[in-house]
């Protein structure tokens, strides 16, 4: 006779149940071990990290004091670039850099030298102060541009692009002839008024002009001497839109001659007194 069954539910299948090891199971339980792992290893780099970021501040800092506590930080010397024709010496002067100072200190009253060096020096545009080595200083000098020279007695200064005139007496020799010369002028308001129109002709007829004078019969008349010799005369009024036919007019003439566009336009040779006034003779 066969044995029956007690219960409905065999005991020993139940248990396999918690016995068998179900497929994936510990893969899982290894994944997780392994991003734990990563997490730690991630969080002691970040750690380490910034650890290290601190202690290289700190470490520059203390560099940083060490040099500008120590003799190395003072100014030794000032070398003054592209400025020729002014005294460096004067200008360090003005400037007010001592061989006591901090470079660092220096560098920090960069705007406020460069505004010094502008007020006293009219061709000064801007200063840009620069270290070479430990402690010398470089200040680099940005000078207003050129415009031309005024005659002063028996020496020349700078016109420069802001209307005003370069401090220092130059020699003949040191003139850029390049530029035009301004003579004749002895109020400084005709002076500004010419140049001002000056600036307003085209780039190409400037060029062309050797001398502006302020020798004139009229308030009103304006005396360009051109460097191929010829003499434009016209209106101050009216100047800037006839410069543009002189290349056209200039082809025509077989001399050296007067160009006059105060009325109209109309030309004549130069007299030999005329080319003597102006320096062409």
């Amino acid at each position: 006779m066969a044995r029956k069954r007690i219960t409905r539910r065999d005991p020993e299948e139940e248990l396999s149940k918690f016995l068998r090891h179900e497929p994936g199971q510990g893969q899982e339980t290894r994944k997780l071990s392994s991003q734990l792992t990563s997490l730690k290893k991630e969080r002691r780099r970040g750690l380490l990290t910034r650890l290290g970021s601190i202690m290289a501040v700190c470490l520059l800092a203390i560099a940083f004091l060490t040099y500008y506590v120590s003799p190395l930080a003072d100014v030794s010397t000032v070398r003054v670039l592209g400025a020729d024709d002014l005294d460096g010496k004067s200008m360090v002067e003005v400037a007010q850099i001592k061989a006591s100072d901090k470079v660092v200190d220096a560098l920090r009253g960069q705007k406020k030298i460069s505004k010094k060096l502008a007020a006293k020096y009219p061709e000064v545009a801007s200063v840009t102060l620069s270290v070479k080595g430990l402690n010398t200083l470089n200040m680099q000098v940005h000078e207003r541009k050129v415009i031309g020279y005024i005659k002063d007695g028996s020496s020349y200064r700078k016109i420069l692009a802001n209307g005003e005139l370069g401090t220092k007496s130059l020699a003949w020799s040191e003139v850029d002839h390049d530029k035009p010369l301004f003579i004749g002028y002895s109020k400084q308001v005709a002076l500004k008024t010419n140049l001002k129109i000056f600036n307003s002709f085209p780039e190409y007829f400037k060029k062309q002009v050797k001398m502006l004078s302020g020798n004139t019969r009229r308030k009103t008349q304006m005396v360009l001497v051109m460097k191929d010799g010829n003499v434009i005369i016209g209106n101050t009024e009216t100047i800037k839109s006839k410069v543009k036919y002189y290349n056209s007019i200039k082809q025509d003439l077989t001399t050296n001659s007067v160009i006059d566009m105060e009325v109209g336009a109309f030309t004549r040779p130069l007299t030999s007194a005329e080319k003597k006034a102006y320096g062409l003779s």
